[in-house]
């Protein structure tokens, strides 16, 4: 099953949610979320998170069983509703609205595809960047001149790229700017990475360096 979750960050504009939505997603919203899910005409499915974030239009808009209240302080809303999708059995989280606003929330949710790598295939979304975990290997198909960067979340051993402009060959990549910014020069490209956790930053623009 895939689900697609509205966080309580920027709200994503209606081009990106019509780009990324699939008719039979189940739709989710961590709290506050729920108001970008419905700017976009999606009732969501479920509400999930300590419920501080709602307000009166959002409890008329949604029928009340799909308010799901979880008041755990020490995770994240967004966290919660991606429990919440797991344990609905979903293989495939596509996440909106996680970025914006304060830079610390917009960290901690990325921090999920770290901490349930593995548990599914997950993506965060935004208006310029498709943001995911590399897994071992990690296939990334777009047109020449496509912006990648690779960030390692501590160290990285044993990066190989295949396909950028410029390759990595068995590179230790550490926490800093040497991966921002480069790009696709064939596809499909590869991503590889023995040990670590590598967040790869698929732009949603081309700009070819000289």
């Amino acid at each position: 099953m895939r689900t697609l979750i509205f966080a309580n960050g920027e709200a994503p504009s209606a081009q990106l949610v019509a780009a990324v939505h699939r008719p039979g997603d189940l739709v989710l919203a961590a709290d506050g979320g729920a108001r970008h899910a419905l700017a976009c005409g999606l009732v969501p499915d479920a509400v999930i998170g300590d419920l501080d974030s709602i307000d009166d239009a959002i409890i008329a808009a949604i029928p009340g069983d799909r308010f799901h209240r979880v008041p755990r302080l020490d995770i994240t809303d967004l966290e919660k509703t991606v429990n919440f999708a797991l344990a609905e059995g979903c293989s495939e989280i596509e996440i909106l609205g996680a970025g914006g606003g304060r830079s610390d929330h917009a960290l901690a949710n990325l921090s999920v595809l770290v901490l349930h790598r593995g548990e599914a295939e997950m993506r965060v979304h935004d208006e310029q960047f498709e943001v995911s975990v590399v897994d071992g290997s990690l296939t990334i198909e777009g047109a020449a001149g496509t912006v990648v960067s690779l960030i390692a979340l501590g160290e990285c051993t044993g990066v190989t790229t295949e396909g950028l402009r410029w390759p990595l060959r068995d590179f230790t990549l550490s926490f800093g700017p040497r991966g921002v910014h480069n790009e696709i020069e064939r596809s499909p490209a590869v991503v590889r990475v023995a040990t670590g956790n590598l967040l790869l930053f698929k732009g949603r623009w081309i700009e070819k360096h000289a």
